[in-house]
């Protein structure tokens, strides 16, 4: 740990102390201390904080933000997570999707005007550089909120590894090696082994009965967070930036991009300091991590004439599980975020182009398929372009030619979206490729989450659990499922192919609205948004590893209805270098070209010689032959 001003730090007590002057005690404002191990590692940040500066702006309020790139070596773009961009699709920042990235000692001026408040966040779309700390807050705030801005609380969650930067743990897990999480940071901060690092700490005066309310971001990268306020129940109002009716748990389950805004539920609750606990969850069975935990402290003040809760009540909820219920854990019940439901009486207006009565399917197999175990989508490892896909669609390679049902390929995946339909798309996770579940995001629209169907678990019940896929999905006639790569998968039911509308226990009243939503192992989700948003949107896991090997692809939505992107947008390419006709160095093929063409050039003249000469001897003939 390092102060720009006093040099190396090191912590204790809670507090940062100078490595020069150790009775000197050193404000941690400028410190990013992460879990306080005196490690150095490459970081990429904005404003040289990690998080970033937090971005507070109105609902329907312009926004114009400079990002420059004062870094030496890397280029940089910045997506602003879970806007829609309705009208503004240049300003996703996603590099080689919607702009060229931006080269170091560029700039890039993104301004456009997000139509919804709720909790976003930005964060760098190269590579994987928010893992080295590209990252921040970014609330779009309601024009009249009944919670006062100073008592909104933000808690962005990571896990963390004080040993390897993020790019060096990346190039170990595409070599099939894996160096674990050392610990787990809230808005940048954590503890190593006790090791009484700062933590963030929240505190919540109650002297006026005003509410609190906390803003959670899942920032990481790998997998799902357990998180909880233990003996205070989290009563969740939002998901993704959209509210809910209000669904009062014990702990939440928070994958890589996901948002649940939250009030604590304060009623039996006394004054005192209480802990938030985040456990890291692994596998395709989500076991809990006892030996990393990360912390940070609430502070209650002001106390009530209640008693503190003191509850033996075992049992707990925990919200958004893959599963329909813990098999090895009969005292949780585990509900998925269909049991959220949309609040009433709420118009959203996501259209820029008028809807269609067009509806379309698209089933997508997210996974490892096959002998490559590429990560992908039905079998298409997706391949970044080397242009800017939105302002250069005609330098763009989309064709997947080699790709069947039963073999994978790599190329440029892309989805044509015909404008102004409904869309639906059935996210699978099945076939020989599943391994883990997948958060999955879609850029430039949120969408409607219809079902999500789950594996099934035959008993006996026991921690050596046997999930077997869900039986909905078709993926071969010929093949059993887990046989199958699942590229060109169907539904099984034929009724629910002639109508989505026929899938039982689908929800088409009041579903939750997200962004970004889990592909359950061994499941499916059904999503549902109106193809309404002309423009190049990205979608892909959100699991950084699973993303940077090929788990993408590109929406073109309505390409023929866009218009007026922003003029002198930059343009790249790569640099071939292929010879003219003109050049002293034709290759041999060119060579021949150029050969036959002057040999029929000068078979084509002596034709013509030939021609002339015959007619001018049968006209001197003629000239010659009449009276004397």
């Amino acid at each position: 740990m390092n102060d720009p001003d006093v040099g190396p730090v090191f912590a204790q007590n809670s507090k940062l102390y100078s490595v020069k002057h150790p009775n000197k005690e050193v404000a941690i404002e400028n410190v990013i201390t992460a879990d306080g191990s005196n490690t150095t590692l490459k970081l990429i940040t904005a404003n040289q904080s990690m998080p970033g500066p937090s971005i507070f702006l109105y609902e329907n309020q312009k926004i114009t933000i400079i990002v420059q790139n004062n870094l030496l070596n890397e280029a940089i773009t910045i997506h602003w997570h879970g806007i829609d961009q309705l009208g503004w699709p240049a300003m996703d920042g996603v590099a080689f999707v919607t702009q060229c990235p931006i080269l170091p000692g560029q700039y890039f001026n993104y301004t456009f005007q997000p139509r919804f408040s709720g909790t976003y966040w930005y964060h760098s779309h190269v590579g994987n550089q928010r893992d080295l700390g590209l990252f921040g807050a970014f609330i779009v705030l309601k024009q009249y909120d009944s919670i006062p801005l100073k008592d909104q609380h933000l808690i962005m969650l990571q896990e963390w590894n004080h040993m390897y930067d993020s790019t060096t743990l990346l190039k170990a897990g595409l070599e099939k090696t894996f160096t674990d999480p050392t610990s787990i940071l809230i808005n940048g901060k954590g503890e190593l082994e006790n090791n009484n690092a700062p933590l963030q700490v929240y505190e919540i005066d109650r002297q006026s009965w005003g509410r609190h309310l906390f803003r959670m971001i899942g920032v990481g990268s790998t997998g799902p967070l357990l998180f909880s306020v233990p003996e205070i129940p989290l009563n969740v109002i939002e998901t993704d930036g959209y509210p809910i009716e209000p669904k009062r748990v014990d702990e939440i389950i928070i994958y890589p991009a996901e948002r649940y805004d939250f009030e604590l539920d304060l009623l039996h609750v006394n004054d005192g300091l209480y802990n938030v606990t985040v456990y890291i969850l692994e596998g395709k069975f989500l076991k809990k991590r006892n030996d990393i935990i990360g912390r940070g402290l609430i502070k209650v003040k002001t106390p009530t004439s209640s008693v503190k809760m003191t509850s033996n009540n075992i049992s707990k909820t925990v919200l958004n599980c893959p599963f329909a219920f813990l098999p090895y854990d009969f005292h949780t019940k585990c509900i998925s975020v269909t049991t959220l439901k949309s609040q009433p009486f709420i118009n959203y207006n996501f259209d820029v182009l008028k809807r269609s009565r067009d509806t379309f399917t698209y089933f997508l197999n997210f996974g490892f398929p096959g002998k490559t175990q590429y990560s992908s989508i039905n079998g298409r490892k997706f391949i970044w372009p080397t242009v800017s896909a939105l302002t250069q669609p005609s330098d763009l390679n989309t064709l997947c030619n080699d790709c069947n049902n039963e073999n994978s390929c790599k190329c440029t995946y892309s989805l044509s979206l015909k404008a102004g339909a409904e869309i639906i798309m059935v996210l699978s996770n099945v076939g020989n490729g599943a391994v883990i579940t997948h958060p999955v995001h879609i850029h430039g629209h949120t969408f409607e989450v219809l079902k999500i169907g789950f594996p099934s678990i035959p008993p006996p019940y026991s921690n050596d659990i046997n999930f077997r896929q869900n039986e909905d999905i078709l993926c071969n006639k010929q093949l059993p499922n887990k046989e199958s790569q699942c590229n060109q998968a169907t539904w099984r039911n034929y009724n629910w192919s002639l109508n989505y509308r026929n899938i039982p226990g689908i929800n088409l009243h009041n579903p939750v609205r997200k962004d970004t939503v889990i592909v359950p192992y061994g499941g499916y989700t059904i999503i549902r948004f109106w193809a309404t948003n002309p423009g190049v949107w990205f979608m892909h896991c959100h699991i950084d590893k699973h993303m940077v090997e090929g788990m993408a692809l590109m929406l073109n939505e309505s390409f023929e209805n866009l218009h007026d992107l922003p003029k002198d947008m930059p343009t790249c390419h790569s640099f071939k270098n292929q010879p003219t006709v003109g050049d002293e160095h034709l290759p041999k093929d060119l060579w021949l070209v150029v050969i036959v063409l002057l040999v029929v050039s000068v078979a084509l003249f002596l034709v013509l010689v030939i021609t002339i000469c015959i007619l001018i001897k049968s006209y001197t003939k003629r000239r010659g032959v009449g009276p004397g």
